[in-house]
């Protein structure tokens, strides 16, 4: 297998909710999910070149194993913050209500790495891709950027890559047990699109993040990578 790793350094707070966490509160993943990872990199695509370009992405991105590789040092803060959501009996005049809900935002140190198997695109593909991956400057919530370090190929991956179900390396010392969402084999670009009423299809995978728990208080809690 041939991979298209990119490298990053985190400049912003990252948090991405569970797929499956509710609005009031939720806990943050501890890296960018695949789902997350191909879809900003279809929303790349459509600023760069337009939307044509990035259905024609889409047709070959949608299948390509992603596998991220999180920095050294992950610090996950825990915060109330003030959000405005529908009320129940809409009022006229007011259609939001002020409450409170559950963030964790990382605040992360040393290099993210997104991996991404190329064994089967074309050099055209491949070109492509390492494109889109140079102009990807965000993910997760909205302002978590990242600022693109470089692209390297690599014949296969290091023990600091997330595992998935099914990968050679089947055990990590120490690790966190994430479940991480990916494009499923019914996903069309309507079902991708938010023009459409079609819903995603999501398909969960059980990962394993290459974490250790260094300490936890009230207020946040620090990993170490163990690869």
């Amino acid at each position: 297998m041939n991979w298209l790793v990119a490298i990053y350094e985190p400049t912003a707070l990252f948090s991405l909710k569970d797929s499956q966490a509710t609005s009031a509160a939720g806990k943050t993943l501890l890296v960018p999910s695949p789902y997350s990872v191909k879809t900003a990199l279809i929303d790349v695509a459509v600023n760069w070149k337009g939307v044509s370009f990035a259905q024609e992405v889409f047709g070959w991105l949608r299948a390509l194993p992603v596998r991220s590789s999180p920095p050294q040092w992950a610090c996950v803060t825990n915060t109330f913050i003030k959000v405005q959501r529908p009320p129940k009996t809409a009022e006229p005049g007011n259609p939001f209500k002020p409450t409170v809900a559950f963030r964790e935002y990382i605040q992360f140190q040393g290099e993210l790495r997104l991996a991404l198997e190329i064994s089967k695109l074309d050099e055209a593909e491949k070109q492509i891709l390492a494109n889109l991956l140079l102009r990807l400057n965000m993910l997760g919530k909205r302002g978590g950027f990242i600022q693109w370090q470089g692209n390297k190929e690599l014949s296969e991956l290091d023990t600091s890559f997330v595992t998935h179900t099914g990968d050679a390396r089947s055990q990590l010392s120490g690790a966190v047990m994430h479940y991480l969402d990916d494009y499923g084999p019914k996903m069309t670009w309507d079902r991708l699109s938010t023009f459409t009423a079609d819903k995603p299809d999501r398909m969960v995978v059980s990962a394993l993040v290459p974490y250790r728990l260094v300490r936890s208080s009230k207020r946040s809690t620090l990993y170490q990578r163990t690869g």
